[in-house]
């Protein structure tokens, strides 16, 4: 608990629930357009197609810049324009255009399709909706009337069709201006609204938003045709690569064949089987003694590293040579040289004297076990036969 009486969990889940009313907050407001399918943002377009599925409408999204569209098929096209456009205005340079020329083409070979149209600043357009929350629009066909939420800051949509023989009609208006216009393009028909504000899904539930934009899907062909949102139409192209061209199976196996050259390469860098054994060089009596010695020279223990080298060098020879330990020290050297019995009596000797150097120390010590050394390595089969002798 701090200072100011609230517990640390507390001031954390204030932080979160601050941090989740931030994000709610951004999650209610879209400054630009972003009319996708899978957008529940309120510029998406998710809530429309939820509803035409829920009709028993087959929807399907396509974000290719020429997608594969079937002649019963019903392209739903958005657009995103500014104010300074005009309203069904001529074609201009954008990103979108190979998908603007494909649609026409599609339209001329006998499909069908709906341009809707949404202004770029979408934050703006919603503001204005307020003076004026509703259009009535007339179907001039059956006199049929909609409000349709419009925002007041649309431009053109896309492109009127440039072939002369396009044959245009005038289907909804709001008394002044149309709102719904049908082109006859070859053996196909396109319909193009003037404002799609009241399709996304901030204002789908207004008004007869809803009702009026799954009418005009009505007026294109049966209920049993598939809408597809061609998202290429306002710059959310995905185009195919040649793998998902040719199908998910070859996708799949090209991942699987990454992961299969992932793994060789790592198994090449590893060792199978039985792990290697690492043999340790062995090491003689005379590097211990030197590594013994070494170290009581450091703690300056002399007459301790004398007693100890004089006592390993006699229980060495007496395991040579077969000597029981209660043997006396005379029967011991009468089967040795007399150069070893002399460098072993110094070692006995200097260890009782109550100082001597390190250096005089280790040079006994040096002295005595080479030779120990000497004497036991020529010897040593001819001292086992004698001990055998004396047994």
């Amino acid at each position: 608990m701090n200072k100011s009486g609230m517990p640390i969990i507390a001031w954390a889940l204030a932080g979160l629930l601050a941090i989740a009313a931030g994000l709610i907050t951004l999650g209610q407001q879209d400054n630009q357009a972003n009319p996708e399918v899978q957008s529940f943002g309120p510029s998406g377009v998710s809530a429309f197609a939820e509803l035409l599925r829920k009709t028993g409408v087959e929807v399907a999204v396509n974000q290719q810049s020429k997608p594969k569209l079937g002649k019963n098929d019903i392209a739903v096209a958005f657009t995103i324009t500014s104010p300074s456009d005009n309203v069904f205005g001529a074609m201009g340079e954008r990103k979108e255009d190979r998908f603007d020329s494909y649609f026409w083409e599609y339209i001329k070979s006998g499909g069908s399709g709906i341009v809707i149209p949404l202004g770029k600043d979408y934050l703006e357009a919603s503001r204005s909706t307020q003076n004026s929350p509703f259009t009535v629009v007339h179907d001039l066909a059956t006199g049929e009337s909609f409000k349709v939420t419009t925002g007041g800051q649309i431009g053109a949509s896309t492109s009127e069709p440039s072939d002369v023989d396009a044959v245009q009609m005038e289907l909804w208006n709001d008394g002044s201006e149309p709102f719904v216009r049908a082109y006859r393009l070859g053996k196909g028909t396109a319909l193009m609204v003037r404002d799609g504000i009241g399709v996304t899904n901030r204002f789908i539930d207004k008004q007869d938003n809803a009702k009026a934009f799954s009418s005009l899907l009505a007026i294109l062909g049966k209920s049993h045709k598939r809408v597809v949102f061609t998202e290429a139409s306002f710059g959310n192209v995905h185009d195919l690569g040649l793998l998902e061209t040719i199908g998910p199976w070859a996708n799949a196996a090209w991942q699987q064949l990454i992961v299969f050259g992932l793994v060789v390469v790592f198994t090449l860098g590893r060792r199978f089987g039985l792990p290697e054994e690492r043999r340790m060089a062995q090491r003689g009596s005379r590097e211990l003694l030197d590594a013994v010695a070494d170290t009581y020279k450091r703690a300056g223990s002399a007459q301790t590293a004398l007693a100890t080298a004089s006592a390993s060098a006699d229980l060495d020879l007496r395991h040579v040579l077969k000597l029981p330990k209660d043997a006396s020290r005379s029967e011991r050297d009468r089967l040795i040289p007399v150069s070893l019995q002399n460098a072993l009596a110094k070692l006995q000797v200097a260890s009782e004297y109550p100082r001597v150097s390190e250096d005089h120390a280790l040079e006994l010590i040096v002295k005595a076990q080479a030779e120990l050394d000497e004497f036991i390595g020529p010897n040593r089969a001819k001292l086992r036969s004698l001990a055998k002798l004396r047994s």
